[in-house]
């Protein structure tokens, strides 16, 4: 039966990768929807089946079938950006910008998010994050500002998103508490106290952004990233085997409750600084 399971669900994501494959990065971002909604929404389906962990393992782990889920997962992101403009354009546009954000279909995830990314760390009402990777429509950011008083910079790579974010901070009134810059890890801010680092699920590349961290946060620093844990989801997660550094211990991970599927895990720079003459973060 297990086996029976595991070929038909394999064969969906192949089906799924036939009809996508081809599109280009353009295409899915400014290209008309109708062309290819239909089969992310099949995929948003097929991930969120209750399968067993092991069966995961195998499709995870399957050599030949790792660079498909791989192509997918960046076709996937690219989707979700597609729709995070399109919402945050809307927004800025909406007669009540709080009403029109409160109906994105994921804002109750972010909700949870925050909630666990403000208990994780321990943070307080006036306490600065920063956000590495806030993208067009920093949720996370808003979410903690909104419910529980937490300040933020957001960081963000590309100067399109960075103006639009920009745009609807301003539109939510919310430009005394959350600041959005161009930038990427180089960028954090050095003369400012920060309580907390967030990488964001799709910035990347983990590894080269976790190693600067190691080498310019100081001892005691905390920093909280997202991943996909259990089922199928983990097929999405591009960069699913990722270990932060040696420098960094994992002092809790939540777990996510519904409507949340990712796991926050947290760190905590645990190593005596080498050097005394190391830039200072806060």
């Amino acid at each position: 039966m297990k086996e029976n399971e595991f070929e038909s669900i394999k064969n969906e994501f192949l089906d799924i990768y036939a009809a996508i494959c081809d599109l280009t990065d353009d295409e899915i971002l400014n290209g008309p929807e109708d062309i290819f909604r239909s089969h992310f929404e099949r995929l948003q389906r097929l991930i969120a089946r209750d399968v067993d962990d092991h069966l995961a393992d195998e499709l995870l782990y399957d050599r030949e079938f790792r660079p498909i889920t791989k192509h997918i997962s960046h076709l996937k992101t690219l989707n979700g950006l597609k729709m995070e403009i399109k919402f945050a354009q809307s927004i800025i546009a909406a007669p009540d910008p709080w009403i029109a954000l409160q109906g994105f279909i994921y804002y109750p995830n972010y909700l949870r998010l925050a909630d666990m990314e403000y208990r994780g760390a321990e943070l307080k009402p006036e306490d600065r994050v920063v956000f590495l990777g806030s993208g067009p429509l920093p949720l996370s950011l808003i979410c903690l500002c909104k419910q529980y008083g937490v300040e933020g910079i957001g960081i963000e790579q590309v100067p399109e998103y960075v103006k639009l974010s920009q745009k609807l901070i301003e539109a939510l009134e919310l430009t005394e508490h959350i600041q959005i810059v161009q930038g990427n890890h180089f960028s954090l801010p050095r003369n400012e106290e920060c309580m907390l680092v967030m990488v964001a699920a799709d910035a990347g590349p983990k590894d080269e952004i976790f190693a600067h961290l190691a080498r310019t946060l100081p001892n005691g620093a905390r920093l909280s990233y997202r991943i996909y844990e259990k089922g199928l989801r983990r097929l999405m997660d591009d960069q699913a085997a990722f270990d932060p550094p040696p420098a960094f211990k994992e002092y809790l991970r939540i777990r996510p409750e519904p409507p949340v599927n990712n796991t926050s895990v947290f760190l905590v720079k645990n190593i005596k600084r080498q050097r005394m003459n190391l830039p200072p973060f806060g």
